[in-house]
């Protein structure tokens, strides 16, 4: 009984303690952004050319599929691999509408081995939007 008592505590323990691979910012609210970060705007292109943050780069993590459905981009880890040149220390601000891609696509680029990656919790709307930040 000890031992499975320990068994689910550790795994509760390691569960929990897990840092986030990535900084949530709800809004940058400093208004600051690091001189050489890049903010990858992951929505779709329609959704990017509608307005982005300034300066932004558009790589959808997700594509829309003609019956609804999203697919996840194969291509998005390699494209942000050429982007950045492999430099896996350079800071990254990842923003969607609301959120969610983001932190889908901030996950996947601290698997790839990326240090310094920044989500815009509340997506372009509600967040940098609504911070005043610089828009396209």
């Amino acid at each position: 009984m000890k031992k499975i008592i320990l068994a689910i505590f550790t795994l509760l323990l390691a569960t929990f303690s897990h840092a986030k691979p990535y900084k949530d910012d709800c809004v940058l609210e400093d208004k600051h952004i690091e001189k050489d970060a890049i903010i990858i705007d992951v929505r779709t292109k329609e959704e990017f050319e509608r307005g982005h943050p300034k300066g932004a780069v558009n790589i959808p993590y997700m594509f829309d599929l003609p019956n609804g459905n999203r697919e996840i981009n194969k291509n998005f880890i390699n494209e942000v691999n050429r982007l950045t040149k492999e430099n896996y220390e350079q800071p990254i601000i990842v923003i969607c509408r609301i959120g969610i891609r983001s932190v889908q696509a901030a996950e996947a680029l601290a698997e790839e081995g990326y240090e310094d990656l920044t989500n815009i919790q509340q997506g372009f709307v509600k967040g940098w939007k609504k911070a005043g930040m610089p828009v396209e």
